[in-house]
């Protein structure tokens, strides 16, 4: 069996990024029977923009293909969670809307996100949380020059 404490971390630390993805997700689906974690992750990125992004723009900040995007956004709207709507300027664009029901989804859950994040990083000091979160910035930067988007 491997020996982890002579192992290489940074070999540990690539597949344990595999590990808490596939975690992370199982917890998430588990927890909200309403919506997947993919799902949430997609309401939370449309959140940010200040006009209904396009499509296109939605799965740029996701960090995914356009395909799996338009698969989340469609099941989200046959859940009632967003409209997708023609561009008015580029009638080939769709821009993606949260509804009134995703916004009362989001008041609703707000103390469970809160509490989730918070039992999440149990244990970890306000440190380790700085140096994970610029760590994880430097990796998808490195990424970004190997080839990603």
């Amino acid at each position: 069996m491997y020996d982890f404490e002579k192992m290489d971390k940074r070999y540990l630390i690539f597949g344990n990024i595999f590990l808490l993805a596939n975690r992370l997700q199982t917890v998430m689906d588990n927890a909200k029977k309403d919506l997947t974690a993919k799902q949430w992750l997609v309401l939370t990125m449309l959140g940010s923009f200040e006009e209904p992004p396009t499509l296109k723009q939605l799965a740029a900040m996701c960090e995914t293909s356009h395909q799996n995007t338009k698969e989340i956004v469609n099941k989200l709207e046959a859940k009632g969670f967003v409209n997708i709507l023609k561009d008015e300027a580029d009638k080939r664009a769709m821009r993606i809307l949260r509804t009134s029901k995703c916004e009362q989804w989001s008041k609703d859950n707000e103390e469970y996100g809160m509490n989730f994040i918070s039992e999440m990083y149990h244990g970890l000091s306000e440190e380790e949380i700085r140096i994970m979160s610029e760590a994880q910035i430097k990796i998808f930067n490195n990424l970004k020059k190997l080839g990603g988007k």
